[in-house]
């Protein structure tokens, strides 16, 4: 939390240091899947963090990370969200809606739909490396297994998505590709 008040406040990104507060009073109260009941703020803190760590800090990405769990897990509406159209655009598309993603065609169709967002595309592939690294400690064998399935179907082809959109991010995505099929294999 610190450090990327610290950091935004050094870079400007006026809207990510201004919803930090926001963001950590949203996930009071709730923790991340798992016996240690780590707070929950902790995972979009850490997507931040990530971003930042690889040079992915723009105002509108690291706002998107930060509130991405926000409508979905907080039952705040998209147009109440405290930032910009831009952000508030990249996590609706991000927020599932369970009745619909609940089929193998509700959830293509929302990949593909986040897929034409650049924005809320970076931060889904954020989203799931944070999560592969910590499944192992958060899900049963079974519930791995699903979300590995998933990661297959539907997040390795974002990652063409965005190499071929976006070679700006090539480095990126080569490392968080790297770090997630690392963990996937094992």
């Amino acid at each position: 939390y610190t450090y990327i008040k610290s950091y935004a406040t050094a870079k400007g990104l006026y809207q990510t240091r201004s919803i930090l507060a926001y963001v950590r009073e949203k996930h009071e109260g709730q923790g991340r899947k798992g016996k240690d009941k780590v707070p929950y703020v902790n995972h979009p803190l850490s997507l931040a963090c990530h971003a930042i760590a690889l040079g992915l800090d723009e105002d509108n990405l690291l706002s998107t990370a930060l509130l991405h769990d926000v409508c979905e897990d907080c039952d705040v509406p998209v147009e109440e969200l405290p930032v910009n159209d831009e952000t508030k655009k990249s996590v609706f598309l991000l927020t599932k809606n369970k009745e619909v993603t609940g089929s193998e065609e509700g959830l293509a169709d929302y990949y593909e739909k986040l897929s034409g967002d650049r924005i809320a595309l970076m931060v889904k592939i954020l989203d799931r490396c944070n999560n592969i690294s910590n499944m192992a400690s958060a899900f049963t064998i079974e519930k791995m297994a699903s979300y590995i399935i998933e990661t297959e179907r539907h997040i390795y082809p974002l990652y063409e998505i965005a190499d071929k959109r976006y070679p700006q991010y090539a480095n990126q995505l080569y490392l968080i590709r790297y770090h997630m099929m690392s963990v996937v294999e094992a």
